[in-house]
């Protein structure tokens, strides 16, 4: 797959007494960063969710290397590092003037009526539109 880079700005409610960005809100980025590839390639959550599917989070992880502060901007870069039938997971690299702050991985399933199912023609696309 492609990889896919989100941009954005640490904002202060992010942030502890300090100016560092609380831990939790890098698993949010991640989130965001998803959700703006999935945007990006025509197939928003609100559009799956219509089409009676939903994206599960099964595992999520992250290694911290150095904090993010407050007003500092960011890009999240991400790919499908791994796609069979029912999961895929994707990597996550948060990077900050071009250095390395925090690594991700995320691992998902697709439900429809609350079973899991194949992951759709149309999310395979979307996450990795080369694969035709």
């Amino acid at each position: 797959m492609r990889e896919f880079t989100y941009r954005r700005r640490v904002q202060f409610y992010e942030t502890d007494a300090q100016g560092v960005v609380h831990h939790s809100n890098y698993f949010r980025y991640f989130e965001e960063a998803r959700g703006e590839l999935l945007r990006d390639r025509g197939l928003p959550y609100s559009r799956m969710r219509e089409e009676g599917f939903e994206v599960v989070l099964l595992e999520a992880k992250c290694e911290w290397k150095k904090p993010l502060l407050y007003d500092e901007e960011f890009s999240v870069e991400l790919k499908v590092s791994h796609m069979d039938r029912f999961t895929f997971s994707i990597n996550y690299r948060l990077l900050c003037d071009g250095e390395l702050r925090a690594l991700g991985e995320t691992r998902h399933c697709v439900l429809r009526e609350g079973k899991i199912v194949s992951i759709p023609q149309s999310v395979r696309s979307a996450f990795d539109p080369d694969a035709g």
